[in-house]
């Protein structure tokens, strides 16, 4: 997974880079030791919360990715059922309404972290319009 080779990349960096300069400034060489293992345990659990974080995050942002597609499958489950007693002469303006939303599910399932905020604000706005326009529309 990236965080693990994140932690362990970052705690090996910063271990380094701090073992170095301590040991340029240390009389003894267990006080350097010591001082160089504090510092490769606290860079450690600092990565260790980094990464941590980065996985709530992707959580977070599976949850609601899951989320949005629930409403929209139970919008394009509304708008199949109202076609099944529409008119001929609605039908087509049902059936744009869920192409629109079959869209914005592709988009949504095909998102990632770095896109979700862009792709949710697009498919929110067209689930908006959508579920405008059938309240407009009842």
């Amino acid at each position: 997974m990236k965080t693990k080779f994140l932690k362990k990349h970052i705690s090996l960096m910063f271990a380094g880079l701090f073992s170095l300069a301590l040991f340029t400034q240390c009389d003894s060489p267990n006080t350097a030791n010591d001082a160089a293992n504090d510092v490769e345990e606290e860079t450690e659990e600092a990565a260790d919360a980094v990464g941590d974080q980065m996985e709530s995050m992707s959580n977070d942002f599976q949850a609601e990715q899951q989320e949005w597609t629930t409403k929209i499958e139970n919008k394009i489950t509304e708008l199949e059922s109202e076609m099944e007693n529409a008119s001929a002469e609605v039908k087509p303006e049902i059936q744009q309404k869920i192409d629109k939303l079959d869209q914005q599910m592709d988009k949504l399932e095909n998102s990632t972290e770095e896109s979700w905020q862009d792709v949710k604000g697009e498919v929110n706005q067209a689930f908006e319009e959508v579920d405008a326009e059938v309240d407009s529309n009842s």
